[in-house]
């Protein structure tokens, strides 16, 4: 019995997990071993394994969310003695990892948890490290040397189905000096940007950068014959007649235990005394760099939500930066201290596709806009539609948050875009606000104003008063992003506008917690979800959204990022990822669709809006048809798909919603010979109803029937 006693005692003594190692939770030869040790909770599916490439296994989570909000939560038992631990780390991705909502991991103890949130799943293998010290607390839990339970847990932002997927659960050191910032070193490239930089903001909107993007990348690029860590550098080259250019980190919050940072970086210049500012946190500091490499540093930051790192040289000349760090010490270190995250990111966006879809010579060219608008009465009819004179539109619009110049209307139009969304600020008076409509008017733009929830009253007043008639006059969009108290004041400014000009449609438009229950004429929401979730975050909103507003009658809305590296989007969507959004949005019931906000940084995101202006208007007539369609069927569960008439005419519109290609099989009653895969230049050939097709990542396609060969309603 005391021999009994003593091998129990030792089977539930804790494991002291090392400062490196890897605690083999998510590594199973098969489905039945790993359900021994993993425990559904709350009525959740029981866990699998999945073979990966390379012949090792990941642990997969199925949820099957009814209403949003609903959790899905699975334990993994085990004695963990993570005392000597500084940080944890896995691999997650997801299956249409948009509904996942909040995230949480759990360490249990008996008397209570550690635990720590976070909100996105990204589509593909992503890299998440977490230091202990980080962890908030629920109940009373006993120390990091009494851990019994780690618990995996998701809160869905809608119903559906998904599947998340966690791979190389491991413990790490600490590093004392370790980056806060992603890729400081600039070596984590797409479409040559840098991950996490960018010149700051959203997008570029000042002229003449904003006009001619060209000239802003030979003058904002990386060099890869110059570094001081790695192979690459960010080089700025500042000219005397052009703005100033510099260099701006996303968003990043330093661990909760942090009191102070110094951000470092180490420069060089063609010039031999160039001052350039570090600033981060509200402080600055400007040092002088000569053509040797020196490190500047500027200490003593206050810890801060969503610190931003800047660095912006005063003067022409070039300015080459490298090693930039932003870490817990009173001093940089003089040698680079990587981001934990960076190595991980640097793997996952090697893989990012950033060519186009499949696409002929003339659809990817666009198409130039001219002027003048003529005046048009917008109406909303009895089926929901937004109608131009009577005729289904489909508004496709640029996004400005401010207009520096007229001239870059200008540049809207010649870019190809009919629409134009404007914000107007408190600053912006009437007469100024007329010379943005005029100027529409005259390139030949649709002007959408949005209008600023911090506008006096009046002001609003004297807006929709002096301008409801203007022939560039789309619609009013009359309060952005209403949240607790606002809630009041949008809706006093909705009944105001429709008061003043009855017959216009109006909006608001809404955060994404709010997909229901949208007052105004439309509804309207934006989501951003590159690169921390995948295109089926904007795909999924639409579709919540439209739920209600069929019922209503009312057409559904989309603002769709299209910018980045800034803020929180820590890069713009690839020109795929982008196209996704659009076919998804489209196909899950948008009428009617907005870019945020101004021009991209790459070439590559930028051609893609322009190539989708082309291709959407084409298929505008049947999106707004009234005729009934024939039900299509996929074989692939990821790729979307959806028919429509118009004319005698069936289209097929189908995307992938994964950066994964895959074979697909699609099932049209009817279908018979060549269909026209529109802005491809090719044919597929169908047969006994069905035809096969090939979809990279994120790709779309749409199939055309002519007159004679179209299917009649889905009967053959």
């Amino acid at each position: 019995m005391a021999a009994l006693s003593a091998i129990a005692a030792l089977l539930l003594a804790p494991v002291v997990a090392r400062a490196a190692g890897d605690l083999a939770a998510f590594s199973y030869p098969d489905t039945a071993e790993a359900q021994q040790h993993w425990q559904p909770q709350f009525g959740s599916k029981p866990v699998r394994v999945e073979k990966l490439d390379g012949g090792a296994t990941c642990l997969a989570l199925d949820a099957d969310f009814a209403k949003q909000g609903d959790r899905a939560c699975w334990d993994w038992q085990a004695p963990l003695d993570l005392s000597q631990v500084g940080r944890i780390g896995f691999d997650v991705s997801a299956t249409n990892g948009s509904l996942g909502g909040t995230v949480g991991i759990f360490f249990g103890t008996r008397g209570g948890w550690y635990a720590r949130f976070w909100g996105g799943l990204p589509e593909v293998w992503t890299p998440r490290t977490f230091r202990l010290e980080d962890f908030g607390t629920e109940d009373k839990p006993e120390g990091w040397d009494k851990v019994t339970t780690f618990r995996f847990s998701v809160w869905s932002t809608g119903a559906g189905k998904c599947t998340f997927r966690l791979r190389n659960l491991s413990t790490m050191p600490s590093d004392p000096a370790e980056s806060f910032l992603p890729n400081g070193s600039f070596e984590i490239i797409g479409a040559d940007m840098p991950y996490g930089w960018g010149s700051g903001h959203w997008g570029v909107g000042d002229l003449p950068w904003a006009a001619d993007m060209d000239l802003w990348r030979r003058h904002w690029h990386l060099d890869r014959t110059v570094a001081k860590a790695g192979v690459v550098s960010l080089c700025l080259e500042n000219t005397p007649e052009l703005p100033l250019l510099k260099a701006q980190s996303v968003w990043r919050t330093p661990a909760a235990s942090v009191k102070a940072c110094v951000l470092s970086a180490w420069l060089k210049s063609d010039q031999p005394k160039l001052p350039v500012t570090l600033s981060c946190g509200g402080r600055g500091v400007t040092v002088e760099v000569g053509t040797e490499w020196v490190q500047g540093a500027l200490k003593a930051i206050p810890r801060a939500e969503r610190l931003i790192a800047a660095i912006a040289p005063s003067q022409p000349g070039k300015l080459w930066i490298d090693a930039v760090q932003l870490q817990e010490c009173e001093e940089p270190t003089p040698e680079f201290h990587a981001s934990y995250d960076d190595a991980g990111l640097a793997a996952r966006e090697k893989l990012v596709d950033w060519t186009p879809p499949r696409r002929t010579p003339e659809t990817a060219a666009g198409r130039d806009i001219t002027g003048p608008v003529k005046a048009a009465r917008a109406t909303i009819d009895e089926h929901g539609r937004f109608l131009l004179d009577g005729v289904p539109y489909l508004q496709h619009s640029f996004g400005l948050e401010f207009v520096s110049d007229l001239d870059i209307l200008d540049f809207v139009a010649k870019s190809g875009f009919k629409d134009v969304c404007v914000q107007i600020r408190p600053g912006i008076t009437t007469d100024q606000l007329k010379g943005y409509f005029d100027r529409c008017a005259q390139v030949g733009l649709r002007l959408i104003p949005w209008l600023d929830g911090r506008i006096p009253l009046e002001q609003f007043r004297e807006h929709v008063a002096t301008l409801k008639e203007h022939p560039a006059l789309l619609c009013w969009y009359v309060y952005d992003e209403p949240s607790g108290e606002r809630f009041a004041e949008a809706n006093a400014r909705l009944k105001l506008a429709k008061e003043l000009d009855p017959s216009r449609p109006a909006l608001i438009n809404y955060l994404p917690d709010k997909l229901t229950d949208h007052l105004g004429d439309l509804y309207s929401t934006d989501v951003y979800p590159i690169p921390h979730s995948s295109p089926l975050a904007a795909i999924n909103a639409v579709a919540q959204m439209k739920i209600g507003a069929e019922k209503e009658k009312k057409p559904v809305w989309m603002w769709l990022q299209g910018t980045g590296y800034a803020y929180w989007m820590d890069r713009e969507p690839t020109p795929r990822e982008l196209s996704c959004m659009v076919y998804g949005s489209l196909m899950a019931g948008a009428r009617g669709l907005y870019y945020f906000a101004q021009v991209p940084r790459t070439k590559a995101c930028f051609d893609e809006m322009r190539a989708l202006l082309v291709e959407v208007d084409a298929l505008a007539p049947a999106l707004g048809s009234l005729d009934p369609a024939p039900e299509v069927a996929c074989s692939a569960p990821n790729v979307m798909c959806k028919a429509y008439s118009h004319e005698g005419e069936v289209l097929v519109a189908a995307v992938n919603t994964t950066s994964a290609g895959v074979e697909a099989r699609l099932s049209l009653p009817g279908a018979k010979g060549a269909a026209e895969v529109m802005f491809e230049g090719r044919e597929v050939q169908a047969a006994d109803g069905q035809w096969t097709d090939r979809f990279g990542g994120h790709e779309r396609h749409v199939y055309r029937w002519a007159v004679g060969h179209a299917p009649a309603n889905g009967v053959p």
